[in-house]
Parts: C-alpha cells; structure tokens; sequence
C-alpha cells in the first residue's frame, strides 16, 4: 500500500511537467509586428500589408499609426519588432541602449523648396520669408545647411515662418499668403496638381548631396529591426527584407494599384495624388551595406546642429546591420 501511495504521489507530481511539455509543443508562429508612420513610410509597406499576412510561417501586425509621438512611443518601449522611423531616432533608440539594427533606407531626401517665382540662385533668397515646418527636426537641419553651403546665413539672411506642421503650409501657400514654402511628399504634389503655376525651386536631397559630397543625399527614414529578431529567427529577417524592397519598388512603378491599395488600407494620402505618380526618391538603393557613408554624413550634421536630436554622440558602427 505504501508503494501504491509513492508511485500515485509521482504521478501527480508529473501532471503539471506534461501539461507544460505539450503547451510550448503546440505553440503556433509569433506575430511580428511592424509599425509605421500614416503617409509616406505606409506607401512603401502597402503591397506588403495588402498581399503579405504572413512571412516565412510568421504572422505579421502591420500597425500604421497616425500620429508621430505614438511611433516615438513604440519603439523607445521597444513595442515594435520592426519599424519604419526617421532616422535620427533610429541613432536615438541605439543610443539609448534599445536593441535595434539600421537595415536600410525607406525614403530618401523628398523635402523641396517651392515658389512661383523664377527664383534663380541663392542670392534671390536673401531678405525672404520661407514658410516651413519642424524647427529643429530634420527639415530644419537639411536646409540650414543646404543654404550654410551655398553662402547664406540661414540666421540672418533669411526669416523662416515655422508652422506647426507639415500640413498646415500648404493652405498657406494655396491661399498665396506665401509664395516660398518647403514642402515633403505626398503634400507636395498635392499642392502642385492644386496650383500648376508652382515650380520647384530647390530639391533639397540634391543640394545636401551636393553639400556632404555623398552619393545619395541624406536618409529621411529608416527600416530598423530588433537585435533579438535578427539572432533568433535570421531567416525571417532575411525574407521580409526582400518582400520589403520588392514591397517599395513596386510602390514606385503601380500608382494606380498603389492607390487602390492606400484607400483600402486607410492611408492617408488621397487616391489621386498617389495616381499623378508622387516623387519617390532611389527606391532601388535600400540596403545599408551600400549607405553606410550617407548615415554618417548625416548624423554628423545632426551633432553640429544638435546633439541631442541623436542620443548626444553619432552612433558606431554596430548600429548597423551588415549582412
């Protein structure tokens, strides 16, 4: 009876281990989540969205958020597994500590300086008011330097009306209270299908390559996945990198497939603006193998201008994800 009471004791003991054993047996795929910005950053992931609800057996959550603080929000508390954000906070989040590799270039330089004036060279700017937005941010920073490079004190030759946001000059310019406004894509070719008179006056991405003496202008945003992703599970990384950059290429070459897209996922850019077919910069040119210089060139302009906006130091080549 003694014995009896043992083995029973044994067996009861052992219950939970099975239970255990078969739940971690019968777990299904993680769900990855990718997070980006409404507009631009969601046009390059739409074919993905759109085609792709899993990758290599893995579930994806494609989160598309409305507001830039939310996405801020994510990564700093390291919420998202892969994101599409502007590059300087890829440096902050790596000098933070927060696991995340630079993969590549979602968008390129696509900030312009528009008028309907002939306005010819540099010196035609001295004494005008620009209309412009995000003091401080990176379209402050690449057109102080732009104009620092072509002989004009951006502090003293020119007055820059900051808007709150990138969305609230183009009213402004439409409504002819300027005629002198920096403009990013998609709100730039609204503006032009709304006044043909426009012209550009500056692509701001061509002078900063000028300015840095690099190949392909300064990176606007960034892909950045987690470390842990990329050591634990390579061949997933691997094939949502390519789907990724067959996902902006394709963005590119079918507007009207693209805006068909946008409209069912809730992008916000109107159908028609993406079927003129909007100004996407080097879509070909994504990994960071081959950009390593324009990131440093970057960030270094950054520090200049202000450290802060990084994590206080240009981050070192571990932040980079080399294949």
């Amino acid at each position: 009876m003694k014995r009896f009471l043992i083995f029973l004791l044994i067996f009861i003991l052992l219950i939970p281990l099975v239970g255990c054993q078969k739940t971690v047996s019968t777990e299904g795929p993680k769900t990855i989540r990718f997070s980006f910005q409404d507009g631009t950053p969601a046009l390059t992931a739409a074919k993905l969205a759109m085609e792709s609800p899993t990758i290599d057996g893995i579930e994806m959550e494609y989160d598309m958020g409305k507001s830039p603080d939310l996405l801020v929000t994510k990564i700093l508390k390291e919420e998202a597994d892969i994101a599409i954000v502007p590059s300087n906070l890829a440096a902050l989040a790596y000098n933070k500590g927060l696991g995340y590799k630079i993969v590549g270039t979602s968008i390129w330089g696509s900030f312009y300086l528009v008028s309907t004036e002939d306005i010819r060279d540099f010196d035609d700017l001295k004494g005008r008011e620009i209309y412009t937005f995000g003091k401080g941010l990176t379209p402050d920073i690449v057109f102080r330097l732009v104009l620092t490079n072509n002989g004009i004190d951006p502090d003293g030759d020119v007055s820059f009306n900051y808007l709150n946001a990138a969305s609230e000059v183009a009213p402004v310019f439409l409504s002819g209270k300027s005629n002198l406004a920096v403009f990013a894509e998609p709100l730039f070719t609204t503006v032009m299908m709304k006044k043909e008179e426009a012209k550009i006056i500056l692509d701001l991405n061509e002078e900063w390559r000028k300015a840095t003496r690099t190949e392909m202008g300064y990176p606007q945003a960034s892909l950045i996945i987690k470390e842990a992703l990329i050591e634990n599970n390579m061949d997933f990384v691997e094939k949502f990198i390519e789907a990724y950059k067959d996902s902006r290429i394709w963005a590119k070459e079918n507007p009207k497939k693209l805006g068909e897209y946008a409209e069912k996922l809730g992008i916000g850019v109107a159908k028609e603006t993406i079927e003129r077919g909007i100004r996407w910069n080097k879509v070909e040119i994504f990994d960071i193998d081959d950009t390593i210089e324009e990131y440093e060139a970057y960030y270094e302009a950054i520090m200049d201008f202000d450290p802060e906006f990084i994590g206080g130091k240009v981050p070192n080549e571990d932040i980079y994800f080399k294949r």
